[in-house]
């Protein structure tokens, strides 16, 4: 009945507010008496299995977190906030590859949907997808590396640490010219990351242009002039001219 429905989603509420400010006192013990009894009257409550996976994973209890954020997923497919914290769990405790399921199921479903990411849940899912991007460089997969880096930067573009990480990935599989495009342009947009300005240094200087490298490392050095990288490049290059 509708009324019912309105009272046990007040209740829900109310509980779920109770719970937060539990937590927010560092009361967690509390916090999860009060949610086990919640999701005991509601077990299909994708709300109640989330908020139980957040305190799970905040206690370090991640297979518990994993099993109640599993949960809240199948209860609504549609929760990116559940799945997000899903694929963290996934990552925490070392199933990468699960994580990176996650995640790449959340976003095909609001492709589908063509639904406006919100900015906050696009962002963390760019770092997620970066991360995952990382772990597949240090193994020395970098097409698959280049891969996560552009599905982060298809969420979040103006992420200007992911661009460098996909330009050192270009690099290092030999598509210089696309490397160089992608830290000059960064360097432009954002001259205030200069590690941009660095990388585009590295990558003329792997190409025996000295000079162009040594520029970009003085324009480094003329908007930080205690920017560490920079003066080392530079002191290499002063040295080398030296014999």
């Amino acid at each position: 009945m509708p009324e019912e429905n309105d009272l046990r989603l007040q209740e829900v509420g109310s509980g779920m507010a109770e719970v937060d400010v539990l937590i927010l006192r560092g009361q967690l013990d509390d916090a999860e008496m009060t949610l086990l009894a919640m999701h005991k009257q509601n077990p299909d409550f994708a709300d109640i299995c989330n908020k139980m996976g957040q305190l799970y994973f905040q206690k370090g209890d991640y297979l518990r977190a994993k099993e109640f954020l599993a949960k809240a997923v199948r209860l609504n497919p549609d929760y990116t906030e559940a799945s997000l914290n899903l694929a963290v769990t996934y990552n925490e405790i070392g199933k990468y590859k699960e994580a990176k399921k996650v995640v790449d199921q959340a976003r095909e479903r609001v492709r589908r949907k063509n639904i406006p990411i919100d900015p906050f849940i696009a962002g963390k899912l760019a770092n997620k997808h970066k991360e995952v991007g990382d772990i597949y460089r240090e193994l020395g997969l970098m097409q698959e590396s280049a891969d996560e880096y552009r599905k982060a930067l298809t969420l979040s573009p103006g992420f200007a640490d992911i661009q460098v990480k996909l330009g050192v990935a270009l690099r290092e599989m030999g598509h210089i010219d696309e490397a160089l495009d992608i830290f000059s342009t960064t360097a432009t947009k954002r001259p205030d990351y200069l590690d941009a300005r660095i990388q585009l240094g590295i990558t003329y200087f792997s190409r025996g242009f000295v000079d162009r490298a040594q520029d970009e490392w003085e324009e480094a050095l003329r908007i930080d002039p205690q920017y560490s990288k920079a003066l080392m490049y530079l002191s290499f290059i002063r040295e080398q001219e030296a014999f």
